[in-house]
């Protein structure tokens, strides 16, 4: 009988030394992140830079893409989603205004949700600071008026280096 308590016990810790998640009490978020995004681990400087209103003008190119953005922070706001049908628990969601020299685009960071590969977040920057983005686009029709409605989603964000 001990012999069985003995292997058990042994089954589990080694089983535990294995698993594929972090220790209790390790938030995912302390893992260190790379630049590099995506199933196959690309850099994310060789994604397509856009400018916004060429986006804007043409957003069916970019249907379930992912594009560079970059641009000065000009609004922010960040709201706690409390509705747990959307992941499962309360989390942030910061929407950052984006601008460039063509034009403006609202770019949405769903905090622990979301697909922010980076370890900077949406919360972290201010307004007036230059970002480089990574941002993966949706585009839907409103039925009404048949215009294209185009969200973009951070996968990474960074602050632009001088």
């Amino acid at each position: 009988m001990a012999t069985i308590r003995i292997a058990a016990c042994l089954s589990i810790t080694v089983a535990m030394a294995w698993s594929p998640f972090p220790p209790p009490g390790t938030a995912s978020d302390d893992l260190p992140r790379s630049s590099r995004v995506g199933p196959l681990g690309t850099p994310r400087f060789s994604y397509e830079q856009v400018s916004i209103s060429t986006l804007l003008a043409y957003p069916d190119r970019y249907q379930m893409r992912d594009v560079r953005l970059t641009g000065t922070i000009t609004a922010m706001q960040t709201e706690v989603v409390t509705n747990r049908m959307i992941c499962g628990a309360a989390h942030e969601r910061t929407v950052l205004t984006v601008e460039d020299d063509s034009g403006q685009i609202e770019v949405i960071d769903q905090g622990a949700c979301g697909k922010n590969l980076s370890a900077l977040k949406a919360p972290m920057v201010k307004v007036g600071e230059q970002i480089d983005l990574l941002v993966q686009i949706m585009v839907t029709k409103n039925p009404e008026s048949r215009e294209a409605v185009v969200e973009t989603t951070v996968r990474f964000l960074d602050r632009v280096r001088h």
